[in-house]
């Protein structure tokens, strides 16, 4: 009985360490405080009822009637203690599986969070990877977009520099019935080419280049809307119409092509003034 009660007692002391006493509750920490007092007094009876029969033995003198009722209170008392210790052990038996239990409980916890954090950072690297390539992306199209800017302002330098050889905008190019009277009769392509002349400004001169400069930067053509809004911070008084009724007296120079599909379609105008166009 004495070795039991020590290994209850080791077994109360170990659940008192910290790392394990965190997993009780509060009900649970008084009740293995109660029952490591209960063992501690059990385990001093014991010593004390040693100590009393070891006495016994050496006092040969006492009666024989005085023996007999110390062992009957003796075995009563022992039967109290060991009904405690069954007792005692099968709440130390609940303790241990309670305890294994959380122990499950907190290893099932760490796995589950290590594999979260894993997604986490898989999902973190992806997010990374994706900013990466947009950001290669706008430093991209920024770089195209100043090249763009660049050649937009170079030919507008050099159509600026053209003006001193531009007529007027008193000055109408046109050709009169007094310029078709020659001394030699014209061939039919000559007065084809005379036929082909239209009256231009200075300023329809100054936008007709503009224009061109602007759709020769961009191959895949541009809507008018788009046109408009580039010509307007040179011209600001244009208006839309007058940039589509421009273009459409130029079809040599300037042509509407279709883009898209179904509800997608879109009329846009392109440079042609590099094509060559023959004359039958």
């Amino acid at each position: 009985m004495s070795s039991t009660v020590s290994q209850i007692e080791r077994v109360f002391t170990a659940a008192s360490h910290k790392k394990v006493w965190d997993h009780f509750t509060k009900a649970q920490r008084k009740n293995i405080e109660m029952w490591k007092k209960q063992s501690s007094e059990i385990k001093a009876v014991q010593l004390e009822d040693s100590l009393i029969e070891g006495e016994g033995e050496m006092d040969v003198s006492d009666s024989e009637e005085e023996p007999q009722r110390k062992k009957a209170r003796n075995q009563s008392d022992g039967n109290e203690d060991i009904e405690r210790l069954q007792s005692l052990k099968e709440e130390n038996d609940s303790l241990r599986c309670q305890l294994e239990a959380y122990k499950n409980e907190v290893d099932l916890l760490k796995s589950e969070t290590k594999a979260e954090l894993e997604a986490k950072e898989k999902q973190m690297k992806m997010l990374q990877q994706t900013l990466k390539g947009m950001q290669e992306q706008l430093m991209q199209s920024r770089k195209q977009q100043a090249q763009d800017d660049q050649k937009i302002k170079d030919l507008t330098i050099k159509l600026n520099a053209t003006k001193k050889e531009e007529p007027r905008e008193s000055e109408i190019i046109t050709l009169d019935k007094d310029d078709d009277i020659s001394e030699e009769p014209r061939t039919p392509k000559q007065h084809i080419l005379a036929s082909s002349f239209i009256q231009v400004t200075q300023k329809d001169a100054k936008l007709i280049g503009l224009i061109a400069t602007f759709l020769h930067i961009h191959p895949f053509g541009a809507s008018v809307d788009y046109l408009w809004s580039y010509l307007q911070k040179m011209e600001p008084g244009i208006k839309p119409n007058e940039v589509e009724v421009l273009m459409q007296r130029f079809p040599q120079v300037f042509k509407q092509e279709l883009f898209g599909i179904g509800a997608n379609m879109e009329r846009r105008w392109q440079f042609s003034g590099f094509n060559v166009y023959r004359t039958h």
